[in-house]
């Protein structure tokens, strides 16, 4: 397990684990083929009865079960057990903590965990001041 690695240790386990390689100037590349893009139509939403009117459903926010997901989970949860090393990261979703929220990245990939960082908040020294979740 590797716990909240700052990014220049990510980038450095990444490329160790022939994920991608530095390109010219330093950044990181994530060969990531045969898989290319986002798929704009896999964006899929639990359909909880305590949010289902707060969603806009449609093409882009799509309706799952809660059973299709704890299928999905159950599934997610038996390939990291499979893995010999995980990446783990505890961040913050926004900024304002009267209403950001926790967040545990789990990857087997270390260049995910540090593209995750790009996207959320790491916190300072001192930690997220509580356990993500709660």
């Amino acid at each position: 397990m590797h716990w909240n690695l700052v990014a220049p240790e990510l980038i450095q386990q990444a490329v160790r684990r022939d994920e991608g390689m530095l390109a010219d100037m330093g950044p990181f590349v994530a060969v990531t083929s045969p898989h290319t893009g986002r798929s704009p139509n896999d964006k899929f939403v639990v359909k909880d009865p305590d949010v289902a009117e707060d969603v806009w459903w449609g093409k882009v926010n799509q309706p799952l079960s809660p059973e299709h997901f704890d299928a999905l989970a159950a599934d997610v949860r038996r390939h990291l057990d499979a893995s010999s090393d995980l990446f783990v990261q505890d961040l913050w979703a926004g900024a304002d903590p009267t209403h950001r929220l926790s967040v545990r990245f789990v990857s087997p990939q270390g260049w995910h965990v540090a593209f995750v960082r790009t996207r959320l908040r790491a916190p300072r020294a001192g930690g997220l001041g509580g356990r993500p979740g709660t």
